[in-house]
């Protein structure tokens, strides 16, 4: 599986996000044309844009129900960015997923010009002003998007909607939906049936973003707990994106019984590992885009949080368990680039007990 943040967590991206797109966001919105609500009744062709992560695009599968029930006559197009484009194809309801060049932003705004009209268009993004200045290009009616505190993105959109830190992200999607109102009450879901192995555990140790390290847990945790499940009797397959596999084969090399774990970081396509995924009897994971998956899978998940707060990001389905590793400074990441933090303190607060204790919930041992 290829590193899905290429784009995210790409620096010079971000440094021309910041310091051109916000003067750029604000130059369009002076000349943009001031627009009323469209009569809903004419709403046919909808666009949704999404050019994050894995996490995000997960859970915006619920705003793909929650629009569809309301217009299920509508078609929908997802405009999404190579690095979650393989993940908007998981998604049902949608009627086409176009994947922008974000690297050549002129490309990427003729790809959405050329897609035709849209009575209504909702970008998603929370913080990029390029999600702002491609939405501006659109062919849209009405045009949806956020107002982030401090982020200066938000001057040419016809409806504005503030985002919000104090909520799961998915209250602040199902609010950006309400601006047209659509009042969604689905929860992230990815339809698929496949045999649970009782024996199987998979395990996600990396997570993906700009300050990706603040999330991990410590290798020796990982180390303790593969230890009491091999020992246990259970299998692991060990889950991450090619340039994570190294690493995982130097941690299997230090667990006691290496021929029960099994890495499958950079072996396989993100469809193979929602397949794995489906088969385990517990997926234990970091708080990363593979979380959010297992979570839209119904899996019996564990979750492990520090910097970020699962009452914000953590999983929604009822058969998961959130673990926080609190601190007084934690959680520091909202965004996911906010903090200063240079250690993943809180992290370490979570105990390979913690875990274990989780565990047995789900199984018996």
């Amino acid at each position: 599986m290829a590193r899905y943040d290429t784009e995210r967590g790409n620096k010079k991206l971000r440094f021309l996000d910041r310091y051109i797109g916000i003067p750029l966001v604000f130059l369009l919105g002076l000349f943009k044309l001031k627009k009323n609500s469209i009569t809903l009744r004419t709403v046919r062709n909808a666009a949704f844009l999404e050019t994050a992560a894995i996490g995000d695009t997960v859970l915006l599968s619920a705003s793909v129900a929650d629009f569809k029930q309301a217009y299920p006559d509508a078609r929908l197009t997802l405009f999404t960015g190579s690095s979650n484009y393989e993940t908007a194809s998981l998604l049902s309801g949608i009627n086409n997923v176009i994947k922008l060049p974000l690297k050549n932003p002129v490309r990427a705004i003729q790809v959405i010009k050329e897609a035709g009209l849209f009575d209504v268009w909702f970008d998603f993004g929370a913080w990029p002003r390029l999600n702002a200045i491609l939405s501006s290009f659109s062919n849209a009616t009405l045009k949806i998007g956020f107002k982030t505190p401090k982020q200066y993105r938000h001057y040419i959109y016809d409806i504005v909607i503030p985002h919000s830190s104090e909520v799961h992200e998915i209250k602040n999607y199902r609010n950006l939906m309400l601006a047209v109102g659509i009042r969604g009450n689905n929860l992230p879901c990815i339809a698929l049936d496949a045999p649970v192995d009782a024996r199987r555990v998979v395990i996600h140790m990396f997570p993906g973003g700009s300050r990706s390290y603040l999330k991990e847990w410590p290798a020796e945790c990982w180390i303790e707990l593969i230890n009491f499940l091999t020992e246990a009797g259970f299998t692991i397959y060990i889950t991450g994106a090619s340039v994570d596999r190294q690493r995982a084969l130097e941690l299997q090399r230090q667990v006691l019984n290496k021929d029960s774990v099994i890495i499958a970081a950079g072996n396989q396509t993100l469809r193979e590992v929602v397949k794995l995924l489906k088969s385990a009897i517990v997926v234990i994971s970091v708080d990363t885009g593979i979380m959010h998956l297992a979570s839209a899978l119904r899996c019996n998940l564990i979750s492990l949080h520090g910097p970020t707060f699962a009452n914000r990001w953590g999983a929604l389905n009822v058969n998961s368990i959130s673990l926080q590793g609190a601190l007084d400074c934690s959680p520091c990441l909202n965004l996911g680039f906010e903090s200063d933090c240079n250690q993943n303190s809180c992290m370490k607060r979570i105990s390979v007990k913690d875990v274990v204790k989780a565990f047995k919930k789900f199984v018996s041992i």
